[in-house]
């Protein structure tokens, strides 16, 4: 197909004042649904409308440059570079000087362990890694968790640019038939992968392309076929046009607010429903600036304002709110309080926006800028990161304030503390401790970070029993099943570690300890069965390890999960902060009855599995934990937990005597 302008009338795109209107309709559902999150059920979606709008502005710049044989790879990403970098500097400082003051210590290291992750865009494949998923309360408090969308921007516009300018050079003719086709195979794996993975689906590129492709088509269907809707909807006479341009205005509109405010935050999500704000946006781009609702609502100066100031705006809300929200221990800041944060970030958007991203866009784009706003932006993540890591003086500073117990636990363990040769010898390379107390112990301690965090205190006693002891973290302990996260290398790990106790006699016992609970709760894969769900994989691996090792004639010591705290207790328990807005009147224990249903599942189902293996004993941390039905985060004026679910350096002191005597029988 042809292109049926002339150069001259596409050689630059023409400003749409209403496309900054609908950025403020994005920016306002998504700042609204993080600070009043019942007001709005599917204000989150607007990240959503971000990304077609985006997908069409680029697009724009990009097949206009290829039709006219002028674009430039240095220039567009230069541009990209010179808009963007600059505002996440000022905002990564701004949330460090914040941090410092209002967040706990660790919370404030993890903010700027987080930072580089966040300043060159990879937060999205970060948070898939590490955490169960955007509607965790754990995610949830991290101050840069919002930029796993611009992670999936940014990774696009590396994409893309050369996808499209080698499809252009392949062949021009077939270009619109290779963007629907890239389309459909987005969205096919946006479908699978929201049954499938739904974590995996929700920051994923390859799962989000096509909401971001969606615009560019519409922007390619623009430029060589201007008068589309005319031939497409209806014959053209006077008038359609506009009847055609305000009938998408407002079905896209329709579309939109419907998402706001009746998609839920559920694991579905992007998925088809992902469609209704995403076709709803594409429509009202289509409309054109005409049509009534994109004329006289999204082009208004105050809408426009909003939406030039959007960027920023992004930036700089959810840190301001997620902090307060850390510095209240997970509790939503509220009232005035709300109301001075949301100002705030209208605030730092505007004067960031004015003194930093106008400039920054007056200047010249060259290899010397790029360069230098690149460098400065490393030094600030990058360079933070390594200098807390290494200046033992800074981090002093910051830890001031944290009990004894929990500093000892998040100690480091030296190299030569973490594995020995005995050890080393029998098992191999791969888990991150590897101890023998003597030259051939018969008896194996396994498990995760739960483990590994035991030895931290084990270390540190003179006389032990023979024991091999083996942690790695999330080290799923079954052979043939794993987490679908973890399946490389932990899997290997597994299967490496089944085949030495096959043809290990001198073992006769093992203690499995692991945060069984957390696995549960996981995307878990069986190799006998994917059809399984985690639950069924669960109690079907745990039978069959119970029956490997009766026939390899071995006893089997499970510590069951220590009880898990709800997840922003400790920070109501433990006031570090140098400036701390809690209330002081907190009840620092967790009633067992209000457990979470992983922890109760999985207890209930070892307790019932156990008693038809006359070679399995439990051993119940809650016996030691608790009295009276409440598991309390201080005992004796001695902190027992380290975070929600790893037990402190005294945490371990307590419950070891009950895995001594249950093993060693003293």
């Amino acid at each position: 197909m042809s292109i049926t302008t002339s150069p001259q009338s596409f050689s630059r795109p023409r400003y749409r004042p209403d496309i900054d209107g609908m950025r403020a309709l994005a920016i306002l559902s998504v700042l609204i649904f993080h600070a009043y999150p019942n007001t709005l059920l599917g204000g989150f979606v607007g990240v959503d409308i971000f990304f077609v709008i985006s997908g069409y502005l680029i697009s724009n710049i990009i097949f206009r440059g290829l039709a006219l044989g002028s674009f430039s790879f240095f220039d567009f990403y230069a541009r990209r570079v010179r808009r963007i970098f600059p505002a996440v500097t000022i905002v990564l400082l701004g949330s460090f000087l914040l941090g410092f003051f209002f967040l706990r210590p660790e919370e404030f290291k993890d903010l700027i362990a987080e930072s580089p992750y966040a300043a060159f865009f990879v937060e999205n494949w970060r948070l898939y890694v590490t955490t169960g998923g955007y509607w965790e309360v754990a995610t949830e408090l991290q101050p840069f968790m919002h930029f796993w969308s611009l992670g999936v921007e940014e990774q696009y516009y590396i994409f893309y640019p050369l996808i499209c300018f080698l499809l252009w050079r392949v062949s021009a003719r077939k270009f619109l038939a290779s963007l629907v086709l890239m389309f459909v195979i987005s969205w096919g794996l946006c479908l699978y992968d929201t049954s499938y993975e739904s974590v995996r689906a929700f920051y994923s590129l390859h799962t989000r392309f096509w909401e971001l492709l969606i615009g560019g088509i519409l922007a390619y269907v623009e430029l060589i076929w201007p008068d589309y809707k005319n031939y497409l909807l209806m014959p053209t006479n006077e008038g359609g046009s506009y009847i055609i341009d305000n009938f998408l205005s407002c079905i896209g509109f329709s579309l939109i607010v419907f998402s706001i405010f009746f998609i839920e935050e559920v694991d579905s999500f992007p998925g088809w429903k992902a469609c209704l704000p995403t076709i709803g946006a594409v429509l009202i781009i289509a409309a054109g600036s005409e049509a009534f609702l994109n004329k006289y609502v999204f082009a208004n100066k105050l809408a426009v304002f909003i939406g030039l100031i959007s960027y920023p705006l992004y930036l700089w809300h959810w840190p301001i709110i997620c902090i307060f929200r850390n510095n209240l221990a997970g509790e939503i800041p509220s009232g005035w309080l709300m109301c001075l944060l949301i100002l705030s970030s209208f605030l730092l958007a505007y004067l960031t926006y004015n003194f930093v991203e106008r400039p920054m866009r007056s200047k010249k784009a060259t290899w010397s800028l790029v360069l230098v706003l690149f460098v400065v932006l490393l030094i600030v993540s990058l360079g933070s990161k390594q200098l807390i890591r290494h200046s033992q003086s800074i981090e002093k500073v910051i830890d001031n304030g944290i009990p004894d117990s929990l500093l000892q636990l998040r100690e480091d363990l030296d190299e030569k503390e973490k594995s020995d040769a005995v050890c080393k010898a029998k098992f191999g390379e791969g888990f991150d401790v590897c101890r023998a107390t003597s030259h051939n112990p018969s008896v194996l301690i396994l498990g995760d970070s739960h483990t590994h965090v035991m030895w931290k205190y084990l270390k540190t006693v003179n006389e032990l029993p023979d024991f091999y002891l083996l942690g790695k973290d999330a080290f799923f302990t079954f052979k043939d099943a794993y987490l679908i996260k973890r399946q490389g290398k932990n899997n290997d790990l597994a299967r490496h570690f089944w085949s030495v106790i096959e043809n290990s006699p001198e073992i006769d016992s093992i203690v499995l300890r692991s945060y069984w609970g957390n696995y549960l709760a996981q995307s878990l894969h069986s190799d006998l069965n994917s059809a399984w769900n985690s639950e069924e994989i669960f109690q079907y691996h745990w039978r069959e390890t119970f029956k490997t090792l009766k026939a390899l004639n071995k006893k089997v010591f499970v510590v069951l999960d220590n009880p898990v705290l709800p997840p922003t207790l400790l920070k109501r328990c433990i006031r570090t902060q140098r400036v701390s807005l809690l209330p002081d009147n907190v009840e620092c224990n967790v009633n067992i009855n209000e457990m979470r249903y992983t922890y109760k599942f999985t207890r209930e189902f070892l307790i019932k599995e156990a008693a038809h293996w006359d070679n399995v004993t439990l051993i119940d941390l809650e016996k030691e934990l608790c009295q009276n039905g409440k598991c309390p985060v201080w005992l004796n004026g001695e902190l027992l937990y380290g975070d929600d679910n790893h037990l402190s350096f005294y945490g371990n002191k307590k419950i070891w005597p009950l895995i001594q005597k249950a093993v060693w029988g003293k």
